[in-house]
C-alpha cells in the first residue's frame, strides 16, 4: 500500500475528533439533535482548520443508517464512503476549475436526482470565492429554494469575494486558527503513534511555525520524522528542518544590542548569513524575540503571554534584566523598519549591518521628567551655595536672560553727532548715560516709573525659590490669542521686576495692544512675589536700523547733562551711534 500522509491518515471523521473549533461543532451538534438543519452552509476561515474535515463528518453524520444524529455509527456502508472519499452522495466540487455558468448548469440538473444510498445528497463546493460572477447569479435560484434533499456546503478562505446575495441564503460558520496549546497535544499524540520520540520544546516549535494552521502543522510533523526517523529526534534537527534561525543567534543579536556591543551583532549577522538563511526571516525572528523582551520586562505577570521554551525564556529574562522597556520598544520600532527595507532591498545585508551600527551606538535616552528634576535640583544647590546665578534670578527651563546692554565705558558709552554748534573743550566729557530704560506695558496696567539700581550693599527684595516663569508662561499661552504672544517671550526677573522680552516689531506690537489687563495681572500675581512690575522689551537686534536708533534717542535724551548741553547751544540731536563693546 502507498505511504498515506500523516495530515491524510489523522484527518478527523468525527467532530469529537475535531481540535479547536468547538464553537462550529456545538452548533451542528444541536441542529443535528434539534432537526433544524438548514439547506446550505458556509465554511469560512484559513487554510487547514477544518473546513473540509467539518463538512465531511456533517456528511456522515446526516446519511448515517442511525441517523441523522451528531454520534454516527463509523461502522455502515454510508459512514465508511464517506470516510473514504467514495461516496455517491457525498459530491465534492473544487470551485476554482469549474467556475463557469457552464459548471453551475450542469449542478442544477443534478439536483432533482433522488440521493443513491443516504437521505440527502450534499454537494461540498470547496473554494466557492473562485466562482463567476455569472456563476453565482445562476446559482441564486437553486440556493434558495433546493429539493428538501438537496444540502449544499461551501467553504472558502476569502468569505468577502463571495456576493452579498449568496451571504444572505446560507448560514456561515467562521473557523478560527488553532492555539499553539491544541496543536502541540494534537502532535504529540501522533508523534507517539508513529514512533517518533520529540520534546515538547520541539512540538511546541512546529507547531508555532505552523502558524495556526493543523495541517500545516501536520505535514510539517511529517517533514521532521522523515528527517530524523522514527528515533529520538533532537530539538537541533527539528530547527534545522524546519529552517529556523538558531536560538542563540537571536539572543546574541538582542545581548548586543542593550548593551551596545555592535561587534556581537555583526558578527551574528555574519554568521546567519554564512549559515545560508534569509535575513529577511532572520530580521522577523528578531522582531518576535524583541517583542517577548519587551513583555518581560513590561510587567511580571506578562510572562504567561511568552510562548517559548523554559531555558529560553529563563535565558532572555537573565539578559533583559535592568533594561528599560522604552529601549526594548525602540529597538523593536527599528527593527520593524528594518525587517521592511530588508525585505525589499537588494543587498540586505549591508542594510541591516547600518542599522545595527544605528542602533548599537545610540544613547539612552533620559525622560523629560527626570531632566526637568536635574536643572531644578541643580538650580535649588547654584542658589544655596551663593553663586552667581545672574541678575534675574532662577529662570525656567526653557527661558534664559533677556541681553542687557553693556554698561557704557568710562567717559559715556553713546555718542551724540550732529549738534548744531560743537560743544567746546570743556563740554567733551559727557557724564555717564543711565542703564537704558525699556518700554512699559500701556497705562492701564499700573506700573510705577523706574527706580534705580540698589546699591550692592542694600538689601534685595526677596525672590522666588525657582524662576514660576515656565508655569506662567503656559498659563498665558492658555489665556487666548491676545496674550500668547507674552507666554511665547523671554524672561527675566530682577528685583521686583518681570521683564518680557519679545521680537521687535508685530510680535511685540501684539503684546502691548492685549486687552486682557486684569486676566495678565492676575496671573503675574499668582507665580510672582505682591508688588511685581510687569515690562515689555524688544530682544537685542530685533528691530530695524531706524527702530534701534530712535530708541538710543530716547535713552540718551534722558541724560540731564545732554540736556542742559542742547538747552545751552540751542542744538538739536541728529543722530546717535552705539559704541561697540570696549571701545
Amino acid at each position: 500500500m502507498s505511504y498515506l500522509a500523516i495530515a491524510r491518515k489523522y484527518r478527523p471523521s468525527t467532530f469529537d475528533e475535531m481540535v479547536g473549533q468547538g464553537h462550529v461543532t456545538r452548533m451542528l451538534r444541536n441542529a443535528i439533535q434539534s432537526g433544524r438543519i438548514h439547506h446550505a452552509f458556509l465554511f469560512c476561515g484559513a487554510r487547514g482548520v477544518g473546513k473540509t474535515t467539518a463538512a465531511r463528518a456533517l456528511a456522515r453524520s446526516l446519511n448515517c443508517t442511525e441517523g441523522p444524529t451528531a454520534e454516527p455509527c463509523g461502522e455502515c456502508v454510508s459512514c465508511k464512503e464517506v470516510t473514504t472519499g467514495t461516496s455517491p452522495d457525498l459530491i465534492e466540487i473544487d470551485g476554482a476549475s469549474n467556475n463557469s455558468v457552464d459548471d453551475i448548469r450542469d449542478l442544477r440538473e443534478t439536483v432533482n436526482y433522488a440521493p443513491t444510498r443516504g437521505r440527502y445528497k450534499i454537494y461540498l463546493v470547496d473554494e466557492v470565492h473562485m466562482l463567476s460572477k455569472a456563476a453565482f447569479n445562476a446559482l441564486l435560484k437553486t440556493l434558495e429554494e433546493p429539493p428538501p434533499h438537496v444540502i449544499f456546503i461551501f467553504a472558502t478562505t476569502e468569505p468577502n469575494k463571495i456576493l452579498d446575495t449568496i451571504l444572505s441564503r446560507v448560514q456561515r460558520f467562521d473557523f478560527k486558527r488553532i492555539g499553539v496549546g491544541p496543536v502541540v497535544e494534537r502532535l504529540r499524540n501522533i508523534a507517539t503513534a508513529e514512533g517518533a520520540t520529540l520534546s515538547d520544546d520541539a512540538l511546541r516549535r512546529i507547531a508555532r511555525a505552523g502558524e495556526g494552521s493543523m495541517r500545516d502543522s501536520q505535514s510539517l510533523l511529517d517533514k521532521v520524522i522523515s528527517f530524523g526517523g522514527s528515533n529520538a529526534i533532537s530539538d537541533a534537527e527539528v530547527a534545522e528542518t524546519l529552517g529556523l534561525i538558531d536560538t542563540r543567534l537571536l539572543l546574541t543579536m538582542v545581548e548586543g544590542l542593550v548593551e551596545g556591543r555592535p561587534e556581537q551583532c555583526l558578527d551574528a549577522i555574519a554568521e546567519v548569513y554564512e549559515y545560508g538563511f534569509e535575513l529577511s526571516q532572520f530580521t522577523g525572528e528578531m522582531l518576535e524575540t524583541l517583542r517577548n523582551a519587551t513583555l518581560l520586562r513590561l510587567a511580571p505577570g506578562a510572562a504567561k503571554h511568552v510562548d517559548i521554551a523554559a531555558a529560553e525564556l529563563e535565558q532572555l529574562t537573565r539578559l533583559v534584566d535592568g533594561v528599560a522597556p522604552e529601549a526594548l520598544s525602540r529597538n523593536f520600532s527599528a527593527m520593524l523598519e528594518v525587517h521592511d527595507q530588508v525585505a525589499r532591498a537588494s543587498r540586505p545585508r549591508i542594510v541591516l549591518e547600518m542599522a545595527v551600527a544605528r542602533l548599537a551606538t545610540t544613547r539612552p535616552v533620559q525622560p523629560v521628567a527626570a531632566l526637568l528634576a536635574r536643572l531644578e535640583g541643580l538650580e535649588r544647590r547654584i542658589k544655596h551655595s551663593g553663586g552667581d546665578s545672574g541678575p534675574g534670578g532662577m529662570r525656567g527651563g526653557n527661558t534664559r536672560r533677556v541681553p542687557q546692554q553693556s554698561r557704557p565705558p568710562r567717559g559715556g558709552g553713546h555718542r551724540a553727532s550732529g549738534v548744531a554748534r560743537r560743544a567746546g573743550p570743556s563740554q567733551t566729557a559727557a557724564p555717564p548715560v543711565p542703564e537704558p530704560i525699556v518700554a512699559a506695558m500701556p497705562s492701564s496696567i499700573p506700573v510705577p516709573p523706574p527706580m534705580p539700581e540698589p546699591a550692592e550693599s542694600a538689601a534685595n527684595p526677596p525672590q522666588p525659590e525657582v524662576d514660576p516663569w515656565l508655569s506662567l508662561a503656559t498659563a498665558l499661552r492658555a489665556l487666548g490669542p491676545q496674550t500668547r504672544r507674552l507666554g511665547e517671550g523671554e524672561a527675566v526677573y530682577r528685583g521686583q521686576t518681570l521683564r518680557i522680552a519679545l521680537p521687535a516689531g508685530h510680535a511685540l506690537a501684539e503684546a502691548r495692544r492685549t486687552v486682557q489687563l486684569d486676566a495678565v495681572r492676575s496671573a503675574v500675581e499668582a507665580h510672582y512675589p505682591p508688588g511685581t512690575r510687569v515690562e515689555l522689551t524688544a530682544v537685542d537686534g530685533t528691530g530695524s536700523t531706524k527702530d534701534q536708533e530712535d530708541h538710543l534717542k530716547k535713552i540718551v535724551l534722558k541724560d540731564p547733562a545732554l540736556q542742559r548741553v542742547i538747552k545751552a547751544l540751542d542744538a538739536k540731536l541728529q543722530s546717535v551711534v552705539k559704541l561697540a563693546d570696549g571701545a
